[in-house]
Protein backbone atom coordinates (compact mmCIF):
# COMPACT_ATOMS: atom_id res chain seq x y z
CA UNK A 1 0.00 0.00 0.00
CA UNK A 2 2.92 2.59 -0.77
CA UNK A 3 1.15 4.03 -3.38
CA UNK A 4 -2.02 4.53 -1.94
CA UNK A 5 -4.01 7.27 -2.44
CA UNK A 6 -7.08 8.70 -1.62
CA UNK A 7 -9.68 8.82 -4.53
CA UNK A 8 -12.79 11.43 -4.88
CA UNK A 9 -15.54 9.28 -6.32
CA UNK A 10 -17.79 12.35 -7.41
CA UNK A 11 -20.85 11.80 -9.25
CA UNK A 12 -23.02 14.78 -11.22
CA UNK A 13 -26.42 15.44 -13.02
CA UNK A 14 -24.41 16.35 -15.99
CA UNK A 15 -26.61 15.07 -19.18
CA UNK A 16 -23.05 13.54 -20.48
CA UNK A 17 -22.40 9.70 -20.21
CA UNK A 18 -20.22 9.89 -17.40
CA UNK A 19 -22.84 8.75 -13.88
CA UNK A 20 -19.58 9.01 -11.53
CA UNK A 21 -15.93 10.07 -11.95
CA UNK A 22 -12.99 9.18 -9.80
CA UNK A 23 -10.45 11.55 -9.12
CA UNK A 24 -7.30 11.56 -6.83
CA UNK A 25 -7.62 14.20 -4.14
CA UNK A 26 -4.55 15.61 -3.83
CA UNK A 27 -3.55 16.04 -7.39
CA UNK A 28 -6.90 15.92 -9.03
CA UNK A 29 -5.90 13.65 -11.87
CA UNK A 30 -8.66 11.47 -13.44
CA UNK A 31 -8.00 7.70 -12.31
CA UNK A 32 -11.43 6.47 -13.69
CA UNK A 33 -14.88 7.19 -15.37
CA UNK A 34 -17.74 4.85 -15.20
CA UNK A 35 -20.13 5.54 -17.63
CA UNK A 36 -23.60 4.48 -19.60
CA UNK A 37 -25.72 4.96 -16.05
CA UNK A 38 -27.25 8.02 -16.70
CA UNK A 39 -27.58 10.77 -13.91
CA UNK A 40 -26.73 9.26 -10.41
CA UNK A 41 -29.52 9.99 -7.87
CA UNK A 42 -28.86 12.01 -4.60
CA UNK A 43 -27.77 9.69 -2.01
CA UNK A 44 -28.15 6.97 -4.54
CA UNK A 45 -23.90 5.98 -4.74
CA UNK A 46 -22.90 3.08 -2.94
CA UNK A 47 -19.92 0.46 -2.85
CA UNK A 48 -19.22 -3.01 -2.16
CA UNK A 49 -15.58 -2.94 -1.02
CA UNK A 50 -13.22 -2.33 -3.57
CA UNK A 51 -15.06 -3.88 -5.96
CA UNK A 52 -18.33 -2.87 -7.59
CA UNK A 53 -19.82 0.73 -7.95
CA UNK A 54 -23.30 1.25 -7.47
CA UNK A 55 -25.46 4.00 -8.95
CA UNK A 56 -29.25 4.42 -8.65
CA UNK A 57 -30.95 5.99 -12.21
CA UNK A 58 -32.78 9.33 -11.21
CA UNK A 59 -35.05 8.83 -14.28
CA UNK A 60 -35.18 5.27 -14.90
CA UNK A 61 -36.18 2.70 -12.37
CA UNK A 62 -32.95 0.98 -12.31
CA UNK A 63 -29.66 0.04 -10.62
CA UNK A 64 -26.34 0.17 -12.01
CA UNK A 65 -23.46 -1.50 -11.61
CA UNK A 66 -19.45 -1.33 -12.58
CA UNK A 67 -16.56 -3.53 -11.94
CA UNK A 68 -14.12 -0.92 -10.11
CA UNK A 69 -11.87 -1.31 -13.13
CA UNK A 70 -14.19 -1.57 -15.59
CA UNK A 71 -15.97 1.72 -17.64
CA UNK A 72 -18.65 -0.54 -19.04
CA UNK A 73 -21.73 -1.74 -16.77
CA UNK A 74 -21.55 -5.31 -16.72
CA UNK A 75 -22.43 -7.34 -19.21
CA UNK A 76 -26.20 -9.30 -18.77
CA UNK A 77 -26.47 -8.03 -15.55
CA UNK A 78 -29.63 -5.70 -14.97
CA UNK A 79 -31.47 -4.44 -11.60
CA UNK A 80 -35.18 -3.30 -12.37
CA UNK A 81 -36.96 -2.27 -9.56
CA UNK A 82 -40.41 -1.21 -8.78
CA UNK A 83 -39.87 2.36 -9.52
CA UNK A 84 -37.20 5.04 -9.22
CA UNK A 85 -34.92 5.27 -6.67
CA UNK A 86 -35.10 8.17 -4.10
CA UNK A 87 -32.21 6.44 -2.17
CA UNK A 88 -29.94 3.74 -1.79
CA UNK A 89 -27.24 1.97 0.68
CA UNK A 90 -25.60 -1.11 1.06
CA UNK A 91 -24.66 -3.05 4.55
CA UNK A 92 -20.79 -2.77 5.14
CA UNK A 93 -20.01 -6.82 3.62
CA UNK A 94 -22.65 -6.41 0.99
CA UNK A 95 -24.97 -8.95 1.66
CA UNK A 96 -27.97 -6.66 1.67
CA UNK A 97 -29.53 -4.06 -0.37
CA UNK A 98 -32.15 -1.29 0.58
CA UNK A 99 -33.91 0.94 -1.67
CA UNK A 100 -36.39 3.56 -1.14
CA UNK A 101 -38.73 3.79 -3.83
CA UNK A 102 -41.15 6.68 -2.71
CA UNK A 103 -41.95 6.65 1.18
CA UNK A 104 -42.20 2.41 0.99
CA UNK A 105 -38.19 1.08 1.78
CA UNK A 106 -37.38 -2.07 -0.16
CA UNK A 107 -34.87 -4.97 1.33
CA UNK A 108 -33.02 -7.74 -1.14
CA UNK A 109 -30.68 -9.82 -0.10
CA UNK A 110 -27.76 -9.33 -2.86
CA UNK A 111 -26.40 -13.03 -3.25
CA UNK A 112 -29.59 -14.37 -3.65
CA UNK A 113 -31.22 -11.15 -5.28
CA UNK A 114 -34.47 -12.32 -3.21
CA UNK A 115 -36.66 -9.38 -2.10
CA UNK A 116 -36.89 -9.76 1.91
CA UNK A 117 -39.15 -7.67 2.88
CA UNK A 118 -40.81 -3.88 2.10
CA UNK A 119 -41.47 -1.24 5.07
CA UNK A 120 -43.97 1.77 4.93
CA UNK A 121 -44.08 3.91 7.83
CA UNK A 122 -43.11 6.62 6.07
CA UNK A 123 -46.27 9.00 4.86
CA UNK A 124 -44.13 11.20 2.17
CA UNK A 125 -41.36 10.64 -0.06
CA UNK A 126 -37.88 8.74 1.47
CA UNK A 127 -34.74 11.09 1.08
CA UNK A 128 -31.60 9.61 2.82
CA UNK A 129 -30.61 5.91 3.35
CA UNK A 130 -27.55 4.60 5.67
CA UNK A 131 -26.53 2.23 7.62
CA UNK A 132 -24.81 2.08 10.96
CA UNK A 133 -21.12 1.46 10.86
CA UNK A 134 -21.58 -2.63 12.23
CA UNK A 135 -24.72 -3.21 9.59
CA UNK A 136 -26.94 -4.25 11.97
CA UNK A 137 -29.16 -1.20 11.51
CA UNK A 138 -30.48 1.22 9.16
CA UNK A 139 -31.74 4.84 9.63
CA UNK A 140 -34.24 6.50 7.05
CA UNK A 141 -34.86 9.97 6.98
CA UNK A 142 -37.71 11.38 4.89
CA UNK A 143 -40.20 14.72 3.68
CA UNK A 144 -42.49 14.33 6.27
CA UNK A 145 -39.75 15.02 8.56
CA UNK A 146 -39.64 11.80 10.11
CA UNK A 147 -36.46 9.91 11.29
CA UNK A 148 -37.27 5.69 12.03
CA UNK A 149 -34.16 3.56 13.23
CA UNK A 150 -34.22 -0.33 11.71
CA UNK A 151 -33.26 -3.60 13.00
CA UNK A 152 -31.91 -5.53 9.66
CA UNK A 153 -32.81 -8.59 11.51
CA UNK A 154 -36.24 -8.15 11.99
CA UNK A 155 -36.75 -6.42 8.69
CA UNK A 156 -35.19 -9.04 6.73
CA UNK A 157 -37.18 -12.10 8.82
CA UNK A 158 -39.94 -10.51 10.34
CA UNK A 159 -41.82 -12.73 13.22
CA UNK A 160 -45.29 -12.97 14.41
CA UNK A 161 -45.03 -11.65 17.72
CA UNK A 162 -49.02 -12.10 18.31
CA UNK A 163 -51.25 -9.51 19.85
CA UNK A 164 -51.46 -7.84 16.24
CA UNK A 165 -48.33 -5.97 16.67
CA UNK A 166 -46.10 -6.18 14.03
CA UNK A 167 -42.22 -7.18 14.25
CA UNK A 168 -41.09 -4.93 11.25
CA UNK A 169 -41.89 -1.79 13.38
CA UNK A 170 -38.90 0.59 13.78
CA UNK A 171 -37.04 -0.11 16.72
CA UNK A 172 -36.68 4.22 16.79
CA UNK A 173 -39.22 6.78 15.62
CA UNK A 174 -37.99 10.32 15.69
CA UNK A 175 -40.83 13.27 15.09
CA UNK A 176 -38.80 16.22 15.57
CA UNK A 177 -37.94 17.69 12.53
CA UNK A 178 -40.69 19.95 11.13
CA UNK A 179 -39.40 19.85 7.21
CA UNK A 180 -38.09 17.39 5.43
CA UNK A 181 -35.03 15.24 6.67
CA UNK A 182 -32.54 16.28 4.10
CA UNK A 183 -29.47 14.35 5.04
CA UNK A 184 -28.33 11.87 8.09
CA UNK A 185 -24.65 10.86 9.45
CA UNK A 186 -24.20 7.53 11.84
CA UNK A 187 -21.18 7.82 13.67
CA UNK A 188 -18.76 4.95 14.89
CA UNK A 189 -20.59 1.93 17.79
CA UNK A 190 -23.45 0.75 15.40
CA UNK A 191 -26.60 0.99 18.01
CA UNK A 192 -24.58 2.62 20.64
CA UNK A 193 -23.40 5.39 18.34
CA UNK A 194 -24.73 9.05 17.84
CA UNK A 195 -27.02 9.95 14.97
CA UNK A 196 -26.77 13.40 13.34
CA UNK A 197 -29.72 14.58 11.02
CA UNK A 198 -30.35 17.97 9.02
CA UNK A 199 -33.21 19.37 7.93
CA UNK A 200 -35.10 22.69 5.46
CA UNK A 201 -36.34 23.47 9.36
CA UNK A 202 -32.84 24.66 9.93
CA UNK A 203 -32.12 22.23 12.47
CA UNK A 204 -28.78 19.36 12.91
CA UNK A 205 -30.45 17.20 15.50
CA UNK A 206 -28.01 15.25 18.01
CA UNK A 207 -29.62 11.23 18.67
CA UNK A 208 -28.38 8.79 21.06
CA UNK A 209 -28.97 5.63 19.69
CA UNK A 210 -28.37 3.75 22.58
CA UNK A 211 -30.82 5.11 24.77
CA UNK A 212 -33.23 6.67 21.73
CA UNK A 213 -33.46 10.02 22.99
CA UNK A 214 -32.60 13.52 21.62
CA UNK A 215 -29.21 14.96 23.06
CA UNK A 216 -29.26 17.98 21.59
CA UNK A 217 -31.03 20.49 18.86
CA UNK A 218 -28.60 23.06 16.99
CA UNK A 219 -30.73 25.85 15.21
CA UNK A 220 -28.78 27.69 12.28
CA UNK A 221 -29.30 30.57 10.07
CA UNK A 222 -30.55 28.68 6.61
CA UNK A 223 -32.04 25.63 6.02
CA UNK A 224 -29.68 22.75 5.76
CA UNK A 225 -28.75 20.22 3.44
CA UNK A 226 -26.00 17.80 4.46
CA UNK A 227 -24.00 16.70 6.71
CA UNK A 228 -20.48 15.07 7.74
CA UNK A 229 -18.54 14.26 11.36
CA UNK A 230 -15.26 13.54 11.62
CA UNK A 231 -14.71 10.54 13.09
CA UNK A 232 -13.64 11.57 16.82
CA UNK A 233 -17.12 13.32 16.85
CA UNK A 234 -15.77 16.87 17.73
CA UNK A 235 -16.74 18.60 14.78
CA UNK A 236 -19.90 18.34 13.03
CA UNK A 237 -20.28 19.83 8.97
CA UNK A 238 -23.24 21.04 8.19
CA UNK A 239 -24.36 22.36 4.21
CA UNK A 240 -26.25 25.01 3.58
CA UNK A 241 -29.24 26.42 1.08
CA UNK A 242 -27.11 29.74 0.48
CA UNK A 243 -23.58 28.12 -0.27
CA UNK A 244 -21.67 28.27 2.68
CA UNK A 245 -20.73 25.54 4.96
CA UNK A 246 -20.74 25.87 8.91
CA UNK A 247 -19.05 23.91 11.44
CA UNK A 248 -19.76 23.41 14.90
CA UNK A 249 -17.79 22.09 17.82
CA UNK A 250 -19.07 18.99 19.69
CA UNK A 251 -17.12 19.37 22.37
CA UNK A 252 -18.19 23.29 23.13
CA UNK A 253 -21.43 22.18 22.87
CA UNK A 254 -23.88 24.34 25.80
CA UNK A 255 -26.16 22.30 28.80
CA UNK A 256 -29.02 22.80 26.97
CA UNK A 257 -31.02 21.03 24.52
CA UNK A 258 -31.88 23.57 21.91
CA UNK A 259 -29.56 25.71 21.36
CA UNK A 260 -29.29 29.12 18.49
CA UNK A 261 -26.19 29.88 16.42
CA UNK A 262 -25.49 33.43 16.20
CA UNK A 263 -24.16 34.70 12.09
CA UNK A 264 -20.93 36.39 14.46
CA UNK A 265 -19.90 33.01 16.17
CA UNK A 266 -20.50 30.36 13.46
CA UNK A 267 -17.23 29.12 11.62
CA UNK A 268 -18.52 29.42 7.82
CA UNK A 269 -16.55 27.80 4.77
CA UNK A 270 -17.33 30.39 2.15
CA UNK A 271 -16.19 30.17 -1.41
CA UNK A 272 -19.54 28.29 -3.57
CA UNK A 273 -22.12 30.26 -5.09
CA UNK A 274 -24.09 32.55 -3.02
CA UNK A 275 -27.61 30.69 -2.93
CA UNK A 276 -27.05 27.76 -4.04
CA UNK A 277 -27.20 24.86 -1.80
CA UNK A 278 -24.27 22.55 -0.71
CA UNK A 279 -25.53 19.10 -1.81
CA UNK A 280 -22.96 16.71 -0.30
CA UNK A 281 -19.98 16.68 1.85
CA UNK A 282 -16.74 14.72 2.78
CA UNK A 283 -14.00 14.15 4.59
CA UNK A 284 -10.32 12.61 4.19
CA UNK A 285 -9.28 9.71 6.33
CA UNK A 286 -7.19 12.32 8.59
CA UNK A 287 -9.82 14.90 8.88
CA UNK A 288 -7.28 17.72 7.72
CA UNK A 289 -9.41 18.15 4.52
CA UNK A 290 -13.31 19.08 3.98
CA UNK A 291 -14.88 18.31 0.44
CA UNK A 292 -18.28 20.21 -0.24
CA UNK A 293 -20.16 19.72 -3.12
CA UNK A 294 -22.95 22.12 -4.78
CA UNK A 295 -25.55 22.83 -7.26
CA UNK A 296 -23.03 25.57 -8.38
CA UNK A 297 -21.29 22.34 -10.54
CA UNK A 298 -18.65 22.83 -7.97
CA UNK A 299 -16.32 20.28 -5.89
CA UNK A 300 -14.37 22.47 -3.37
CA UNK A 301 -11.36 21.22 -1.22
CA UNK A 302 -11.20 22.97 1.89
CA UNK A 303 -8.20 23.58 4.67
CA UNK A 304 -10.51 22.48 8.13
CA UNK A 305 -7.92 23.97 10.21
CA UNK A 306 -7.73 27.13 8.48
CA UNK A 307 -10.75 26.91 6.86
CA UNK A 308 -9.30 28.20 3.01
CA UNK A 309 -9.94 27.31 -0.04
CA UNK A 310 -7.29 24.83 -1.06
CA UNK A 311 -8.27 23.92 -4.95
CA UNK A 312 -11.61 24.03 -6.90
CA UNK A 313 -13.01 20.92 -9.54
CA UNK A 314 -15.28 22.61 -11.79
CA UNK A 315 -18.25 19.82 -13.17
CA UNK A 316 -20.31 19.74 -15.75
CA UNK A 317 -23.71 19.50 -13.56
CA UNK A 318 -24.66 19.88 -10.34
CA UNK A 319 -22.72 17.35 -7.57
CA UNK A 320 -25.18 14.62 -6.36
CA UNK A 321 -22.68 12.38 -4.53
CA UNK A 322 -19.26 12.39 -2.95
CA UNK A 323 -17.01 9.48 -1.43
CA UNK A 324 -13.94 8.72 -0.59
CA UNK A 325 -11.53 5.67 -0.39
CA UNK A 326 -8.13 4.95 0.47
CA UNK A 327 -7.33 2.50 -2.38
CA UNK A 328 -4.25 1.75 -4.91
CA UNK A 329 -4.48 3.17 -8.33
CA UNK A 330 -3.89 -0.41 -9.72
CA UNK A 331 -7.15 -1.81 -8.88
CA UNK A 332 -8.04 0.03 -12.03
CA UNK A 333 -5.68 -1.67 -13.84
CA UNK A 334 -8.62 -3.83 -16.51
CA UNK A 335 -6.33 -7.14 -15.89
CA UNK A 336 -7.91 -7.54 -12.35
CA UNK A 337 -11.11 -9.85 -12.34
CA UNK A 338 -13.41 -8.97 -9.89
CA UNK A 339 -15.17 -12.04 -7.77
CA UNK A 340 -19.38 -11.65 -8.38
CA UNK A 341 -21.07 -11.62 -4.91
CA UNK A 342 -24.37 -11.30 -6.28
CA UNK A 343 -27.35 -12.59 -8.18
CA UNK A 344 -28.14 -11.55 -11.63
CA UNK A 345 -31.10 -10.05 -10.84
CA UNK A 346 -33.28 -8.53 -8.16
CA UNK A 347 -36.93 -9.92 -7.48
CA UNK A 348 -39.60 -7.82 -7.67
CA UNK A 349 -41.74 -8.98 -5.65
CA UNK A 350 -41.45 -10.93 -1.99
CA UNK A 351 -41.21 -14.59 -2.38
CA UNK A 352 -40.56 -17.48 0.22
CA UNK A 353 -37.48 -19.19 0.64
CA UNK A 354 -36.32 -21.87 -1.77
CA UNK A 355 -34.69 -24.59 -0.53
CA UNK A 356 -31.02 -23.41 -2.13
CA UNK A 357 -31.23 -20.48 0.35
CA UNK A 358 -29.36 -22.50 2.75
CA UNK A 359 -26.32 -23.51 4.13
CA UNK A 360 -25.03 -27.55 3.29
CA UNK A 361 -23.75 -30.12 6.04
CA UNK A 362 -21.36 -32.54 5.16
CA UNK A 363 -21.16 -35.06 8.01
CA UNK A 364 -18.17 -37.83 7.89
CA UNK A 365 -19.24 -41.20 9.63
CA UNK A 366 -17.26 -40.08 12.87
CA UNK A 367 -21.06 -38.11 13.91
CA UNK A 368 -23.27 -39.80 11.51
CA UNK A 369 -24.39 -41.71 15.37
CA UNK A 370 -24.79 -38.45 16.77
CA UNK A 371 -22.82 -37.33 20.13
CA UNK A 372 -19.97 -39.86 21.70
CA UNK A 373 -19.72 -40.07 25.32
CA UNK A 374 -16.12 -38.44 26.54
CA UNK A 375 -13.21 -40.98 27.29
CA UNK A 376 -11.77 -40.01 30.47
CA UNK A 377 -8.80 -38.01 29.78
CA UNK A 378 -5.94 -40.09 31.93
CA UNK A 379 -3.41 -36.59 31.89
CA UNK A 380 -5.77 -34.55 33.76
CA UNK A 381 -6.53 -34.91 37.60
CA UNK A 382 -10.21 -35.71 38.21
CA UNK A 383 -12.04 -35.24 41.88
CA UNK A 384 -12.30 -38.43 44.41
CA UNK A 385 -10.32 -40.14 46.50
CA UNK A 386 -7.67 -42.63 44.96
CA UNK A 387 -9.68 -45.75 46.01
CA UNK A 388 -12.68 -44.25 43.65
CA UNK A 389 -10.33 -43.01 40.68
CA UNK A 390 -8.75 -46.44 40.69
CA UNK A 391 -12.33 -48.61 40.49
CA UNK A 392 -13.49 -45.72 37.70
CA UNK A 393 -10.18 -46.38 36.21
CA UNK A 394 -11.18 -50.61 36.08
CA UNK A 395 -14.79 -50.28 35.44
CA UNK A 396 -13.84 -48.27 32.41
CA UNK A 397 -11.32 -50.83 31.18
CA UNK A 398 -13.95 -53.81 31.73
CA UNK A 399 -16.51 -51.84 30.03
CA UNK A 400 -14.95 -50.13 27.13
CA UNK A 401 -16.47 -49.91 23.40
CA UNK A 402 -19.70 -50.31 24.60
CA UNK A 403 -21.69 -48.42 21.73
CA UNK A 404 -19.61 -51.43 19.26
CA UNK A 405 -20.70 -53.87 21.63
CA UNK A 406 -24.78 -52.92 21.79
CA UNK A 407 -24.39 -52.35 17.53
CA UNK A 408 -22.47 -56.11 17.19
CA UNK A 409 -25.69 -57.16 19.62
CA UNK A 410 -28.09 -56.17 17.62
CA UNK A 411 -26.66 -57.08 14.49
CA UNK A 412 -26.19 -60.73 15.92
CA UNK A 413 -29.66 -60.71 16.92
CA UNK A 414 -30.35 -59.79 13.56
CA UNK A 415 -29.04 -62.70 11.90
CA UNK A 416 -29.91 -65.28 14.75
CA UNK A 417 -33.72 -64.75 13.93
CA UNK A 418 -32.62 -65.05 9.84
CA UNK A 419 -30.43 -68.47 10.30
CA UNK A 420 -31.37 -72.40 10.29
CA UNK A 421 -31.05 -74.06 13.17
CA UNK A 422 -27.56 -75.60 12.09
CA UNK A 423 -26.41 -72.12 11.93
CA UNK A 424 -27.57 -70.95 15.38
CA UNK A 425 -26.16 -74.36 17.26
CA UNK A 426 -22.51 -73.25 15.39
CA UNK A 427 -22.64 -69.91 16.82
CA UNK A 428 -23.64 -71.18 19.84
CA UNK A 429 -20.54 -73.41 20.01
CA UNK A 430 -18.26 -69.89 18.79
CA UNK A 431 -19.92 -68.13 21.93
CA UNK A 432 -18.91 -70.82 24.22
CA UNK A 433 -14.90 -70.37 23.15
CA UNK A 434 -15.62 -66.76 22.80
CA UNK A 435 -12.91 -64.77 25.44
CA UNK A 436 -14.22 -62.89 28.35
CA UNK A 437 -15.14 -59.22 26.55
CA UNK A 438 -17.90 -60.88 24.31
CA UNK A 439 -19.60 -62.24 27.61
CA UNK A 440 -22.18 -59.43 28.41
CA UNK A 441 -24.08 -60.43 24.68
CA UNK A 442 -24.37 -63.97 25.81
CA UNK A 443 -25.49 -63.06 29.32
CA UNK A 444 -28.50 -60.99 27.82
CA UNK A 445 -29.39 -63.41 25.24
CA UNK A 446 -29.55 -66.67 27.67
CA UNK A 447 -31.15 -64.44 29.88
CA UNK A 448 -34.19 -64.05 27.46
CA UNK A 449 -34.08 -67.80 26.93
CA UNK A 450 -34.70 -68.85 30.48
CA UNK A 451 -37.48 -66.60 30.96
CA UNK A 452 -39.29 -67.69 27.53
CA UNK A 453 -38.77 -71.05 28.92
CA UNK A 454 -40.05 -69.87 32.06
CA UNK A 455 -43.10 -68.65 31.27
CA UNK A 456 -44.42 -70.94 28.55
CA UNK A 457 -46.70 -74.12 30.38
CA UNK A 458 -47.44 -75.56 27.55
CA UNK A 459 -43.60 -76.41 26.32
CA UNK A 460 -42.19 -79.37 28.16
CA UNK A 461 -39.28 -78.78 30.29
CA UNK A 462 -35.94 -79.60 29.05
CA UNK A 463 -32.57 -78.95 28.77
CA UNK A 464 -32.41 -78.24 25.09
CA UNK A 465 -33.67 -75.79 23.48
CA UNK A 466 -33.37 -75.94 19.23
CA UNK A 467 -30.04 -77.85 20.02
CA UNK A 468 -28.59 -75.68 22.33
CA UNK A 469 -27.63 -76.99 25.96
CA UNK A 470 -28.60 -74.54 27.88
CA UNK A 471 -27.25 -75.77 31.38
CA UNK A 472 -23.96 -76.39 29.64
CA UNK A 473 -24.18 -72.38 28.51
CA UNK A 474 -25.14 -71.38 32.62
CA UNK A 475 -22.79 -73.27 34.04
CA UNK A 476 -19.85 -71.90 31.50
CA UNK A 477 -21.26 -68.04 31.98
CA UNK A 478 -21.14 -68.90 35.89
CA UNK A 479 -17.73 -70.05 35.96
CA UNK A 480 -16.40 -67.35 33.60
CA UNK A 481 -17.94 -64.67 35.79
CA UNK A 482 -16.12 -65.94 38.75
CA UNK A 483 -12.76 -65.73 36.91
CA UNK A 484 -13.51 -62.30 36.15
CA UNK A 485 -14.40 -61.22 39.71
CA UNK A 486 -11.37 -62.76 41.03
CA UNK A 487 -9.26 -61.29 38.21
CA UNK A 488 -11.19 -57.90 39.26
CA UNK A 489 -10.09 -58.26 42.75
CA UNK A 490 -6.48 -59.03 42.36
CA UNK A 491 -6.03 -56.05 40.17
CA UNK A 492 -7.31 -53.96 42.99
CA UNK A 493 -5.18 -55.37 45.35
CA UNK A 494 -2.16 -55.03 43.32
CA UNK A 495 -2.49 -51.25 42.44
CA UNK A 496 -4.02 -50.63 45.92
CA UNK A 497 -0.92 -52.19 47.62
CA UNK A 498 1.37 -50.32 45.04
CA UNK A 499 -0.24 -46.83 45.37
CA UNK A 500 0.23 -47.28 49.43
CA UNK A 501 4.11 -48.52 49.27
CA UNK A 502 4.95 -45.76 47.29
CA UNK A 503 3.29 -43.37 49.55
CA UNK A 504 5.50 -44.88 52.38
CA UNK A 505 8.60 -44.17 50.71
CA UNK A 506 8.22 -41.08 49.69
CA UNK A 507 7.12 -39.91 53.54
CA UNK A 508 10.53 -41.50 54.74
CA UNK A 509 13.00 -39.13 53.49
CA UNK A 510 10.93 -36.33 55.42
CA UNK A 511 10.66 -37.86 58.18
CA UNK A 512 14.83 -37.89 58.62
CA UNK A 513 15.03 -34.79 57.60
CA UNK A 514 12.58 -33.40 60.04
CA UNK A 515 14.57 -35.29 62.86
CA UNK A 516 18.07 -33.78 61.50
CA UNK A 517 16.30 -30.17 61.18
CA UNK A 518 15.35 -31.03 65.31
Amino acid sequence: MGDAVEALFISTASEDNTTCSVQDLRTGTDLMRYKGGGCAQHNGLAMIHLNYVFAANSAKPLLHVWPINKQEQMAGLRFVVPGKVNAMALTPDGNFLVAAIQETIYLWHLNSGRMLNTLSKHYQAVTCLRFTDNGEHFISGGKDGAVFVWDLTFSAAPLDTGGGKDSTEPLYSFNDHGLAVTDLYSGIGGIRSYLYTVSLDRCCKVYDLCGGVLLLSVVFPVALHSVIVNKMETKVYVGSSDGKVFAFHMEKAPRMKEYHLEEEEIQAFVGHTSGKAITCLALNLSATALVSGGEDNQVCVWDVGSRQLIKSLPQNGSVTNLRIRLLSPSIFLPEHKQPQLFADSLRRMISPRDENDGIELLIDEEYSKGRKTPELDLTQSYPGTDEEIIRKLIASMSTGNDEEEEDQEAESEAEEDQSEPEEAESGAEEEVESDADEIPDVDVSLEDLQSALADDDDRPSTSKENGIDVQKLLAENARLKEESNRMMEIMFRYISSNAVAQGEVSEKPKRKKARQNQ
